[in-house]
């Protein structure tokens, strides 16, 4: 978004064309090599994340776009312009990856509209701060004379100063997520982490208890809010003897199995049924509605 309010004018510099309308051709080429890009390698990141966890891809596209927009703004031409932003595209095609994410920290339904209600307004709040940031910081030497002399390298680069902010946000964010960014993927969240470790060695270093014990490990505090503590047969119990409880635990086991039991005579075919294509359960009318909506929107 930061490339907005200065990509006309980047174009022109290029000095390919005194065509106005060739040059808002131009622009409008490189803008969408991101979003092209992104589209072609969307489905491969989010099959990719599968077999190495959220985290990896989730940080390679932050990587990917810092990457992009170092290039972007050393562009000399327009073949590297376009090859900046196709590159960005192809290494950040983890918006599903994201959405995944978020609903794997958020497993409770009733509050995952909550969650997902707050990815567009982060998203919407950064495209204003971005092109703010963008329109301001270009061309520096000719904005800012009196800090940005002649001759220097925002001279000959004009459009790199924008870029370069926006890298150093990135690089920020990518830090955050290596140190305090939790695996999320069920069957790779096990696994060591050297990142969080780091992270939590820095919390313990910062924090005011000087033996750590409030937040000794951070997966201490993520406690599943559906957790309980008594199974569905099960009951408080008042006092029990050890004979009265082997009796109560004998009465729960029996309970559980008949629960079972009546499950499989209602719907005998339950044990039996297939499961559908991955593909035919994940393109429901509802995830294709979705997708023509924002096709259309965007």
């Amino acid at each position: 978004m930061s490339i907005f309010p200065y990509i006309y004018y980047m174009i022109k510099s290029f000095a390919i064309s005194d065509d106005d309308k060739q040059i808002a051709i131009y622009a409008g080429m490189v803008t969408s090599a991101f979003a092209l890009a992104e589209f072609s390698t969307s489905v491969l990141w989010g099959k990719l994340s599968d077999h190495v966890g959220r985290k990896p891809i989730l940080l390679t596209g932050l990587a990917g776009t810092g990457l992009s927009m170092l290039v972007f703004g050393f562009a000399p031409n327009l073949p590297v312009a376009l090859l900046a932003r196709a590159l960005g595209g192809f290494l950040n095609g983890n918006i599903g990856v994201l959405q995944t994410t978020v609903a794997e920290v958020v497993p409770i339904k009733e509050q995952q509209p909550r969650a997902f209600a707050i990815m567009p307004f982060v998203w919407c709040f950064g495209s204003i701060i971005g092109s703010g940031l963008g329109g301001f910081f270009a061309d520096p030497v000719k904005n800012f004379p009196t800090l940005f002399a002649q001759g220097t390298i925002f001279q000959r680069y004009p459009y790199l100063l924008p870029n370069l902010v926006s890298t150093l946000v990135v690089l920020v964010g990518l830090v955050v997520g290596i140190l305090f960014l939790e695996e999320t993927h069920e069957q790779k969240k096990h696994r060591r982490d050297i990142g969080l470790e780091m992270g939590q060695w820095l919390l313990r270093k910062l924090d005011a208890c000087p033996n750590g014990s409030q937040y000794s490990k951070l997966e201490d505090a993520n406690l599943d809010e559906t957790t309980t503590l008594i199974d569905d047969c099960e009951t408080p119990p008042s006092y029990l003897s050890t004979k009265d409880y082997h009796d109560l635990k004998s009465a729960q086991a029996e309970c559980c199995a008949v629960d079972e039991l009546s499950v499989l005579e209602l719907d005998p075919e339950a044990s039996e049924t297939k499961e559908k294509p991955a593909a035919q359960r994940a393109l429901t009318a509802q995830v294709m509605g979705n997708v023509v909506s924002y096709g259309i929107l965007a």
